[in-house]
């Protein structure tokens, strides 16, 4: 996919999205005081589409966690866009504090994931080529912005009607940003979709977070779940029926909820 393109409504604010291959970046066209909200900036080429297609100088820039397929994108929009907002326990990370996060080996276990969507060579050499920025693929932690703002747990004050949500387990520094009048749910990598059902990631820093994450998250009611990799999904209560870290996935299509199709 190359532009953003339109999920719809689906009942919510309209949510524009493009993926290369499993690298999801979505825009919010006017939900921070009629200006876009971006989440998961992860690409170079993420942004510049952004600046093709948006109005990145009144943008909000959210990053779920600092994973690096996460954030690459960010120090492209961060002169231009009036806030960067990065999970708080990121500002430990940028005093030296090591951040937690799976071991590389681990990413095996999304493999159903990685097959869900169609894959591209030339995404992965682009995240790899990215300005080294977040944790994950090389070096030590550095910021994707010089001077981001910090989300703590509860109500996301650049963008109305949203709050972040710490969702440690993944890495240390997980959170999802959840939208309760339209049921929507970004869920950066706590979250993964899998044949239109949701799946807890299992490719997990720590066990306990990670269990107290999902028990935290199935209290949600979520109808529009966004995840950082997978397939958007529409649907009803979709956090009911997600699959547990510790399941695995089968090839059994689920019919209450359904794959949300950009508009093209």
């Amino acid at each position: 996919m190359t532009r953003f393109a339109s999920l719809g409504t689906g009942g919510g604010p309209d949510v524009w999205v493009r993926s290369r291959w499993v690298f999801n970046c979505y825009v919010f066209p006017t939900a921070s005081d009629g200006a876009p909200l971006v989440i998961d900036c992860g690409l170079p080429s993420h942004a510049h589409q952004i600046l093709r297609q948006f109005s990145p100088e009144r943008a909000t820039v959210v990053a779920t966690h600092t994973h690096t397929d996460h954030v690459g994108g960010i120090p492209e929009l961060s002169a231009i866009a009036p806030a960067v907002a990065l999970p708080a326990r990121a500002e430990a990370f940028a005093r030296g504090e090591a951040p937690g996060g799976p071991r590389l080996a681990t990413v095996a276990s999304i493999a159903p994931v990685l097959r869900s969507q169609a894959f591209e060579l030339s995404a992965v050499v682009e995240a790899g080529r990215a300005t080294a920025v977040g944790f994950g693929l090389r070096g030590p932690y550095a910021s994707p912005s010089p001077s981001p703002v910090y989300l703590a747990d509860g109500p996301f004050d650049l963008a109305d009607g949203w709050e972040a949500i710490a969702t440690p387990g993944h890495t240390d520094d997980s959170t999802c940003l959840y939208h309760a009048g339209s049921r929507t749910l970004c869920s950066g990598d706590a979250v993964l979709t899998v044949d239109n059902r949701a799946w807890f990631n299992p490719e997990r820093w720590d066990d306990a977070a990670t269990g107290a994450t999902e028990d935290r998250l199935r209290g949600l009611r979520v109808d529009r779940l966004l995840p950082g990799h997978g397939r958007p999904v529409f649907g009803t209560d979709l956090l009911a029926t997600a699959l547990s870290a510790t399941e695995r996935p089968t090839r059994r299509r689920w019919s209450r909820c359904t794959a949300a199709r950009p508009d093209r």
